[in-house]
């Protein structure tokens, strides 16, 4: 990880910022010294965050050092970046951090950073101050539809920009018994039906229903459309007078009425979930949907997916013959 100024994160951080990833720590103070980033205190934390803010903040801050402070709140993607710099600190000081902090978010792309702040008074720091900023951050006025629609992309597209690279692997929440019990037999054919959750509050992956049997024409009223849900279809079904039975992996994620947090981590959790689903119990997926609220879960619809029509080849443009190609006019005179 280096910038323009040449300044790179030293082996130190990055083990910090890996145990961050994994919520092992609460919080990470970081500062530049001898051109490099490295990490300046590290608390591992409790399972309050108000108290471990209480306990660190801001007395691990020095008035006079420029520094970017690290905190989760309440899991392990909810992470808060301050940037701290005191009016005093020299202006080549406040350059420096300045030139570090994209690279810096860059390098700390998997984890979400929800909320930033710049600070540069240590009574700004106290966790007082903290919620009261917090609370007029987040709470909106009175807003028509249209006006909270709006609102909710802009959002929404911010919250993407700071989750990092595309390429990133996801968040691997575990998967409760009674989910992977469910998943073995949906695997072994002893279900037709299974459907997940993400548990945002436990962080993990829990079990919201199942069934033996359940018709193609039935599948639409099991899928909820206000809320995003994991939902695994073994459809048995006839095609050119073939029997076959496909499993299909409905990813149903409404356009609104959840919260941006929660179709975050539906949508970081979904490959790494995928991956387990697959390696560790056994399903073989066919095919998979994504899906909203005004998406067709008819049997015409899932017989489409799993068995699309052919595309037609674009047809071949025949070129005109180039002058004096063809055979010899005869011009009269």
């Amino acid at each position: 990880m280096a910038c323009q100024t040449g300044i790179r994160a030293n082996a130190a951080l990055r083990n910090a910022l890996n145990l961050g990833k994994q919520a092992k720590l609460r919080l990470i103070k970081i500062v530049v010294n001898n051109e490099e980033m490295t990490p300046n205190y590290e608390f591992a934390g409790t399972a309050n965050w108000r108290d471990d803010w209480r306990a660190c903040l801001p007395d691990c801050v020095d008035a006079y050092e420029p520094c970017f402070i690290l905190f989760r709140l309440n899991t392990i993607t909810e992470w808060v970046l301050i940037t701290f710099v005191d009016d005093r600190a020299p202006v080549r000081e406040k350059m420096l951090l300045a030139a570090t902090c994209a690279t810096f978010k860059s390098e700390f792309g998997q984890c979400y950073i929800e909320h930033e702040k710049h600070v540069t008074d240590l009574k700004d720091l106290t966790l007082n101050a903290f919620e009261a900023w917090l609370k007029a951050k987040t709470e909106l006025g009175p807003m028509s539809e249209v006006e909270r629609e709006l609102h909710n992309a802009q959002q929404e597209r911010a919250a993407i920009a700071h989750a990092g690279p595309q390429h990133m692997k996801g968040v691997a929440f575990p998967v409760d018994r009674n989910a992977e019990e469910a998943l073995r037999q949906l695997a072994s054919q002893k279900l037709s039906f299974v459907q997940l959750s993400v548990d945002t509050l436990n962080e993990a992956i829990k079990l919201e229903g199942t069934l033996e049997s359940l018709e193609p024409s039935q599948l639409a009223s099991k899928v909820p459309r206000d809320k995003p849900r994991y939902t695994f279809y073994n459809f048995d079904h006839t095609w050119e007078g073939v029997p076959q039975q496909c499993t299909l992996f409905i990813y149903s994620l409404p356009s609104s009425g959840s919260s941006i947090k929660e179709r975050m981590l539906y949508s970081s959790c979904k490959g790494p979930f995928l991956s387990a689903a697959q390696n560790q119990y056994g399903v073989v997926i066919t095919n998979k949907m994504e899906v909203d609220a005004r998406d067709d879960l008819s049997e015409k619809a899932l017989l489409e997916v799993i068995h699309p029509l052919p595309v037609e080849a674009p047809k071949q443009f025949s070129r005109p013959a180039p002058p004096r190609a063809g055979p010899r006019r005869i011009t009269k005179v």
